[in-house]
């Protein structure tokens, strides 16, 4: 019996491992290549994390990050040793620095950058070694750091750098260098710690004027998630450079905490400073307006997205560099003109859907909305990228994934005769409509990372210049996805349907559409878009090239 069972075994085995039953070779080829690219990205994210070292120091306050790895050497600020391969910790408010041995030392021995303090008469905060390439000694204005190890000093607040030797020339008081009118000194900030939560918060209870000429405080608010941890990148920068309480991650709290400033220090100026793409700008300035600010804070631009339309208009540039040049930015911010930006009221009354009335919604527009085939690759693509499938983001790949999905419109023709599915009212008058498969009406002069799509139609004699804040709206139509990837190019031109200071829509089946970037399909209704008041800006005057 067991001989019986043995045979009978093999041959099934044999029968199973036959050539018609095993799936084809490069099907196999290829998911074994995709489960290896999968496994190996996780494991190299896991030995690269320095999981081993704790990135919080509680004692001190110190914010510690993981040391870059750069041609820039680093030594422990502890035991002075270098730190091989980039294994260890920096403060990224402060300068300390610390191999894994030390962190608790570091914690211990060195204070971290004051955020809040009684003390009007500040001294410099000096930080040992670890300075940037080119720093110069304020007092004889050499190159510092031209020794190995851990020499010379430097301000964590002005930002000045000094030989060890030159030390005793440099003046006890801080005066908080060339930004101090962005920076809001310790003393002027009054905080509370939250009781009873899991974990330590510091709240803002007041802020105090210092009576600086031309005080304008600076607020910087970012998602560490966004941009491929480019979010992380800026506010871990700009903690450099201004009080950390100041840099306020999106993904901890959210803007009403940002705009808490406005509220604190009203009447005066507050400037706010955001690092995003357009769906977080138009967050930032919807909560403005919600929470009914006066002055309202004007606001400037580090461009993350994939678009940036609205970075591109105020002259903050296309997208980010790798490295951001705080001073730069802080310059550009300190000699930038306010201006004004048109705010959109999207109103949207949805008809009765499975015998059920659905609720009424408002949105509100600054860049640009649309309905039909861009708003069908909008929300692939947003679909795409909070599954659990999307690994790896990046501007570049961003760029592939929308290419990709607008090529697959060019197959399928989802929003194939739109004009069927709706009816456009300009300031009350209905438009006749030729056959499109999509819809854009604009604020501003800039749509899908750049076209201008109403000035590549040239001046027309029936219509005023495109303007952000003239309170009229521009309505183009563009014919199918093809068209739109002709556009991206310069290849074509859109249609020029007319514009309006009032928009309205009938939806009558359902149909994608997104407003500034943001997508979603929306049930048949109707859209009401009508202006509301004007929201400040700032213009960068040193636009980049």
């Amino acid at each position: 019996m067991a001989v019986y069972s043995k045979i009978y075994i093999n041959k099934m085995h044999k029968s199973w491992l036959s050539d018609d039953l095993l799936p084809p070779f490069g099907f196999t080829s290829f998911f074994g290549a995709v489960v290896l690219c999968i496994i190996t990205f996780y494991v190299f994210k896991k030995l690269s994390g320095d999981s081993n070292i704790p990135l919080r120091g509680v004692r001190k306050g110190h914010n510690w990050n993981p040391v870059k790895v750069t041609a820039k050497t680093w030594y422990c600020s502890v035991c002075e040793s270098l730190l091989l391969n980039g294994i260890g910790v920096y403060c990224d408010c402060c300068g300390v620095c610390a191999d894994p041995d030390c962190i608790r030392k570091a914690d211990t021995s060195f204070k971290c950058k004051l955020i809040t303090s009684n003390d009007q008469n500040f001294p410099h905060h000096w930080i040992k070694g670890n300075l940037s390439w080119g720093a110069n000694c304020k007092v004889c204005d050499e190159e510092c750091s031209r020794e190995p190890g851990l020499v010379d000093f430097r301000c964590c607040w002005c930002q000045v750098t000094v030989h060890t030797e030159c030390l005793k020339q440099i003046e006890e008081m801080c005066d908080f260098g060339p930004f101090r009118n962005m920076i809001v000194p310790p003393w002027c900030v009054q905080t509370a710690k939250r009781k009873g939560a899991l974990h330590r918060q510091i709240l803002l209870r007041g802020v105090r004027d210092p009576l600086w000429e031309r005080w304008t405080p600076l607020v910087v608010v970012a998602n560490k998630k966004s941009g491929n941890g480019d979010g992380a990148l800026v506010l871990s920068e700009f903690r450099k450079y201004l009080n950390p309480v100041q840099v306020i991650d999106l993904s901890e709290r959210k803007p009403p905490s940002a705009l808490q400033w406005c509220v604190l220090l009203s009447p005066k100026p507050v400037n706010i400073l955001v690092a995003g793409g357009d769906g977080t700008i138009a967050w930032m300035l919807t909560t403005s307006h919600k929470l009914d600010l006066d002055p309202e804070p004007p606001l400037a631009i580090i461009p993350l997205g994939t678009g940036n339309d609205l970075s591109r208009v105020l002259g903050w540039g296309a997208e980010n560099s790798a490295d951001v040049d705080v001073e730069r930015v802080l310059k550009n911010i300190c000699e930038a003109r306010t201006s004004e930006l048109d705010r959109w009221k999207v109103e949207v009354t949805s008809n009765r859907h499975l015998g059920l009335k659905l609720p009424s919604k408002t949105y509100f527009m600054y860049n640009y909305i649309s309905i039909g085939v861009d708003a069908q690759v909008a929300l692939n693509f947003h679909k795409t990228r909070d599954s659990i499938f999307y690994i790896y983001g990046s501007r570049v790949v961003n760029k592939l994934l929308y290419l990709c999905f607008g090529t697959q419109q060019a197959m399928t023709s989802e929003c194939k005769n739109l004009e069927t599915r709706l009816e456009l009212y300009l300031d009350g008058k209905e438009i006749e409509l030729p056959e499109l498969e999509s819809i854009v009406i604009l604020n501003i002069n800039s749509w899908g990372a750049g076209v201008n799509l109403w000035g590549m139609c040239g001046d027309g004699e029936a219509y005023s210049n495109q303007s952000y804040h003239d309170g009229i709206l521009e309505v183009v139509g563009i014919y199918s996805s093809f068209h739109m990837a002709q556009l991206q190019v310069g290849m074509s031109t859109p249609l020029r349907l007319g514009q309006a200071k009032v928009v309205e829509i009938v939806l009558k089946q359902k149909s994608p559409m997104q407003v500034d970037g943001e997508p979603w399909e929306q049930q048949p209704g109707k859209l009401t878009l009508s202006f509301v008041n004007r929201c400040p800006v700032l213009i960068n005057l040193n636009r980049p090239e």
